[in-house]
């Protein structure tokens, strides 16, 4: 119970810490990720960007580092441009592309060995023209295995990938080093870490409901100004929490590995 307790409590302190970092400058943490969605999620999406959502899975730790750099700035009021932050990761640069391209392998992988999941999905939908509730329970059926396989799938990897980045290059430890302590760091504070995703995660839901009953409101008043506002909406609530997201990755790491 006292251990339950410790780690609900760090979780909220962790998320408090990471909302008074955000509104510290609320507008360089939104345009930072911002960034981070356009390169991560939106582009690689486009039609005929296949191999720039493989060449982004290699630079994502680089990025991740340049922004937890950039919070870690901010948190101990250090002044530092971006060309500043750049230099001192230079040396990183490779084992980070390393790390990259072990977390390609290991998405690739995961790909082959659900591949055979998603195509019987593909085909239960592509055979349906008209959905009856049978066929709905079928694929419903189907999904939920896959959603938990792909779960487990991915959770090695994010417990994997939580704090690599930053301690090969602010720690000086290797790849195989980083990956092991940042699994290691993720199952002892495992209990705190979830408390915190909760918190995140609710906390981002309720102000999307609360801010969509307020449009939806509105739009029941101007019906083009109600479908003008909802995707600014989304995109705002999203960006928000991938503010927030890179804050507590910052925050928890400093705490986890503080002593190193």
């Amino acid at each position: 119970m006292a251990i339950f307790e410790t780690s609900t409590k760090t979780g909220r302190s962790w998320i408090s810490e990471s909302i008074a970092l955000f509104k510290a400058t609320p507008s360089k943490w939104m345009l930072l990720a911002s960034v981070y969605v356009a390169v991560f999620m939106m582009i690689p999406s486009l039609p005929g960007f296949q191999l720039f959502s493989l060449i982004t899975i290699l630079i994502w730790p680089i990025f991740m580092v340049i922004a937890i750099a950039m919070y870690r700035n901010a948190d101990n009021d250090i002044t530092q441009n971006l060309s500043e932050i750049i230099n001192m990761i230079k040396p990183k640069i490779k084992p980070l592309i390393v790390l990259g391209g072990i977390f390609l392998l290991y998405g690739m992988l995961i790909s082959l060995l659900l591949n055979s999941d998603v195509e019987g999905l593909m085909g239960m939908t592509k055979s349906m023209d008209k959905m009856t509730d049978s066929q709905a329970v079928a694929i419903l059926e189907k999904m939920l295995p896959f959603l938990l396989k792909l779960t487990l799938a991915l959770i090695p990897m994010m417990m994997a990938t939580w704090f690599s980045p930053m301690l090969i290059a602010f720690n000086n430890y290797t790849v195989v080093k980083a990956i092991k302590s940042s699994i290691a760091g993720s199952l002892q504070y495992m209990l705190a870490l979830g408390v915190a995703w909760i918190l995140l995660t609710l906390g981002i839901f309720s102000l999307l409901i609360m801010a969509g009953i307020i449009i939806a409101i509105m739009g029941s008043l101007a019906p083009m100004l109600g479908q003008l506002l909802m995707p600014m909406l989304v995109f705002g609530c999203l960006l928000l929490a991938t503010a927030l997201m890179l804050a507590f990755q910052y925050v928890s790491y400093r705490d986890v590995f503080r002593a190193a």
